[in-house]
Formats: C-alpha cells, sequence, structure tokens
C-alpha cells in the first residue's frame, strides 16, 4: 500500500512529538547527510565520474571547427570511449 503525506503533516508531526533540540539536530543532521549523498549520487555517473552538464562546457572556436558536424551515436558507451582514448594516449 502506497502512502501519500504532504510535507506540512510530516513537519506538524513532528512538532507534535515536543523534540528536545538535540534531537532536532540529530534529525537535521541524518536528513542532511542523506541529501548530500543523494545528490552527490546524482552528480557522478555509474562509475564516479562527474557528470558534465552542457551548459559547463565552454568550447573554443578552433575546437568547435574541427569538430563541427560529429557526434556519437546515441547507444555510445562512453566509459568505454573515454578508455580506449586514455589507452591510445598513454599507450
Amino acid at each position: 500500500m502506497d502512502l501519500t503525506i504532504s510535507m506540512n503533516t510530516v513537519l506538524n508531526f513532528l512538532h507534535a512529538m515536543s523534540l528536545s533540540t538535540n534531537n532536532k539536530q540529530w534529525l537535521a543532521d541524518h536528513l542532511y547527510e542523506e541529501v548530500k549523498a543523494e545528490r552527490k549520487a546524482a552528480a557522478t555517473t555509474s562509475s564516479g565520474w562527474p557528470k558534465i552538464r552542457r551548459e559547463d562546457m565552454h568550447v573554443s572556436p578552433e575546437v568547435a571547427n574541427l569538430v563541427k558536424g560529429f557526434e556519437l551515436p546515441e547507444d555510445a558507451d562512453y566509459d568505454q570511449l573515454k578508455l580506449e582514448y586514455l589507452m591510445k594516449k598513454h599507450g
């Protein structure tokens, strides 16, 4: 059975419990640690590399001209491509 409750209901429930300041701090710390872990997981690939967003990329006009019209296929294995590149570069 799925149960859906609003965040206000959760907050009201916590207020009704009359938690001490220490208990509130403990709860806040644990929730914050979970949020940090979830955000870190969302910001990295399965192999641990940071995800690069399109808006993070700044390409010089010279490089843009070199790769104009070149696109990788939708099903490209980027981790494998990175590995192949590094093997070629560092042998």
